[in-house]
């Protein structure tokens, strides 16, 4: 499986997800009318796999094979062509534009990045350490927000602003609630001559171990040499009500307030969101199918090989 962007593309489809995720409906036939061979499959390729990755592949080889034969199918080019069709270049620019403004998309900007990352920072960070999760979330928002994520390298250094201004927010509201007596007894336990401070952050930084009774003994002995260390009482309470979610009992993620409330939310808290049907027709005509990161939700016609033929 190739993996862009931190999340994996799902190669195998059955016939039925094919049907329902990659077939050209209704105005897509307007878009790649006036295309032909190479250009044609590869635009139709692009248009499918935006609306359900929420972004363009960074190479042909991300899109499934099994789509790749379907979407040729559809639009009576040899699948073999897809190799004709490159990425870079002033062909494959239009086309990106072309699929952004039929979505409601727009490319990101610097300010773009400086957002995100205060979201993240602020959203995310404080409840989920995972490095994956935390790029799924920022993919989230950005179809959120209706913008094209920045490229592998600007999401990498997004993440990483993100993570040090949580980093920064945690280390100075800690501070704060420690007051000037608690930082004083911190700093006399990390100066140079004091061999029992040493002893003693070492002491807490040091792995327990296999979960058991001697565990349990290990963090009882930690949590009083914490607590005669002569730091506030309720420090590290507040601090960890920033750190796990709410819910209580069954609830071992955070669902991050995102600028834009999906209908429907699919699978884990960070998954790819679902929008509502842009459209309804009679039940026993269309069955609409909700795929984990549609753009637009396309009622496919329940006939489906029929109907999935260019328009005449």
């Amino acid at each position: 499986m190739i993996e862009a962007k931190g999340a994996g593309v799902r190669q195998e489809w059955s016939p039925e997800e094919l049907l329902a995720n990659w077939t050209l409906v209704d105005g897509d036939w307007d878009l790649v009318a006036n295309k032909s061979g190479a250009t044609r499959l590869g635009f139709s390729l692009l248009l499918k796999f935006f609306e359900l990755e929420g972004r363009f592949p960074d190479v042909l080889e991300e899109v499934p094979p099994a789509a790749v034969e379907y979407v040729a199918d559809l639009v009576k080019v040899p699948a073999a062509d897809v190799a004709k069709y490159t990425l870079v270049g002033r062909t494959a620019e239009y086309h990106r534009k072309q699929i952004r403004e039929v979505l409601g998309f727009r490319p990101s900007t610097v300010a773009d990045e400086k957002a995100l990352a205060e979201w993240l920072a602020v959203e995310v960070c404080p409840v989920e350490l995972v490095e994956d999760r935390q790029r799924e979330a920022l993919l989230v928002e950005c179809r959120a927000r209706k913008i094209e994520p920045p490229g592998r390298t600007r999401v990498e250094k997004v993440l990483v602003a993100a993570r040090g201004k949580r980093e920064k927010m945690f280390c100075a509201r800690t501070i704060g609630r420690l007051g000037e007596a608690g930082t004083a007894r911190l700093l006399s336990l990390v100066s140079e001559d004091s061999e029992a401070g040493t002893a003693l952050l070492a002491a807490l930084k040091r792995d327990p171990g296999a979960v058991g009774l001697d565990y349990l003994l290990t963090e009882i002995t930690k949590l009083n040499d914490v607590r005669s260390s002569g730091c506030p009482t309720g420090c590290s309470r507040a601090a960890r009500g920033s750190w796990w979610p709410p819910g209580g009992h069954g609830r071992s993620r955070y669902t991050p307030r995102t600028s834009a409330t999906p209908a429907r939310t699919c699978g884990s808290p960070y998954s790819r969101r679902c929008a509502p049907p842009a459209r309804r027709r009679s039940p026993t005509r269309w069955s609409t199918c909700w795929s984990p990161w549609s753009t637009r939700s396309t009622p496919v016609p329940s006939d489906g090989w029929r109907s999935s033929s260019p328009p005449s």
